[in-house]
């Protein structure tokens, strides 16, 4: 019971953050805890059969006259005192974690409805893809950040992406392409708020202090190969495919997304290997792990025929307003119950809750693809399931983040809208601060 309380005690140290929110309760019950633990190794002394003979007190029923009770009064502090600790414990574990153990996956996946999403399609796909980086879900980092498992959304002054000696996006004479190929059915207002942000990255520069797209891409010149190039700075929007006919349908596995990518080149996309290829799924289709483990991945073709023996980067990223908002377009949608804080939605800038989310992950995942496209150039941890520049900064978008709060950010005098960046047409974006290799800090602009 006291190893069970210490851990406990461990993880409640990790998770301790500055929400308003969470003060009273973690105070709280830190204060109990710290009090509380040296007595209860005291205690598991005793049971094990080993104490120092000072330390042994008699009852008070055992006391001969003349000798004191304090002895038998500390004992009953001392077993109170353990009993609080105990009930600390387990409403620690109710409340906090069991909560987010149980929720593993959006609604549609809970009891009854396994193998369907909300809008009817099956769902047999519910694990993160092999050997791919991804932006991962609202749920994912907050648990990870309060349970100590990864220091997502509070870092520490300085953290690092290691640099594994791979290739990088330099693209082609300091240009890359992002090819975009829409999959299922996007409204021209959608289209439009999607290219206005791939034109933003190399829009004109802004005055002094005004945050852009394109100051935030800025950023990735710091990411430099063995012969010190660095990620091409000049993003363009290249050729652009629309299957509006579901051509593999509205259920797809990972391999789906590649026959996507590969069957493009035959409909007029261009071959580029020193691009990028963006699959964007529209509200209505699902993707092998979307919602329950990631939000968009990126990862490459293998040389074929089709691609002319080239390696092809590309990226998917799924529209999350349908199936899960709350995992895929947090701040801008509330997270599901038991998923972490339960704060209010932002509004968004777009007016479009689904494209708004896009954008945060398709920032996310561009930075990942151009900075470590073939899982051996710039990450954290495992290459399969890397932390790269983005996700070692997850879930900040603004100074002062931290679990349940994307950081100060900035507002629309008029629509109230949220946003932290300006692009080009008037337009306002959210993008997650990224790692900058020079300050070796979580930034957003340069």
């Amino acid at each position: 019971m006291a190893a069970q309380l210490e851990r406990s005690a461990s993880m409640r140290s990790d998770r301790d953050s500055p929400m308003a929110a969470f003060q009273r309760s973690a105070s709280s019950v830190k204060e109990s805890t710290a009090v509380n633990v040296p007595v209860l190794q005291r205690n598991t002394s005793l049971l094990k059969g080993s104490p120092p003979p000072e330390k042994l007190r008699a009852l008070p029923s055992m006391l001969k006259d003349g000798q004191t009770k304090a002895g038998g009064l500390g004992d009953a502090i001392r077993n109170r005192n353990i009993v609080i600790g105990v009930l600390s414990a387990l409403l620690f574990l109710a409340v906090v974690v069991l909560p987010w153990e149980q929720s593993v996956g959006p609604a549609y996946l809970a009891t009854g409805n396994v193998g369907k999403n909300s809008v009817g399609v099956a769902d047999p796909f519910q694990s993160k893809w092999a050997n791919a980086a991804r932006a991962r879900p609202y749920h994912h980092f907050v648990k990870k950040s309060f349970l100590g498992g990864s220091k997502f959304l509070v870092s520490g002054p300085t953290i690092t992406v290691p640099y594994h000696n791979g290739p990088i996006l330099a693209g082609k004479g300091g240009v890359l392409k992002v090819h975009v190929i829409y999959y299922g059915a996007f409204s021209p207002a959608q289209k439009a708020t999607i290219n206005d942000f791939l034109a933003s990255f190399s829009a004109p520069k802004a005055a002094a202090g005004t945050p852009t797209v394109s100051g935030w891409w800025s950023i990735t010149k710091g990411f430099t190969d063995g012969a010190k190039a660095p990620v091409a700075q000049t993003v363009l929007r290249g050729s652009v495919y629309e299957d509006t006919k579901y051509s593999l349908g509205k259920t797809l596995q990972q391999a789906d997304v590649e026959k996507l990518v590969i069957s493009s080149l035959s409909k007029g996309v261009a071959l580029d290997p020193a691009g990028v290829y963006v699959v964007l799924t529209s509200a209505d289709v699902n993707v092998q792990g979307f919602c329950s483990s990631q939000c968009g991945t990126h990862l490459y073709t293998f040389p074929s025929a089709a691609t002319q023996t080239h390696v092809l980067p590309y990226a998917w990223i799924g529209n999350a307003e349908t199936l899960c908002a709350g995992y895929c377009a947090w701040p801008y949608a509330k997270p599901l119950k038991g998923t972490g804080p339960d704060v209010p939605p932002l509004k968004a800038p777009n007016g479009d809750i689904g494209i708004d989310g896009m954008i945060i992950n398709m920032a996310s995942l561009l930075v990942g693809a151009a900075t470590n496209p073939y899982a051996t150039a710039y990450f954290q941890g495992d290459a399969t399931d890397p932390l790269e520049a983005a996700g070692a900064c997850g879930g900040i978008y603004g100074a002062g983040a931290y679990p349940g709060y994307a950081g100060q950010l900035l507002t629309n005098a008029k629509t109230g809208a949220s946003f932290n960046v300006y692009g080009v047409n008037g337009r306002e974006f959210l993008v997650p601060w990224i790692y900058n290799p020079a300050t070796q800090k979580c930034a957003g602009q340069v």
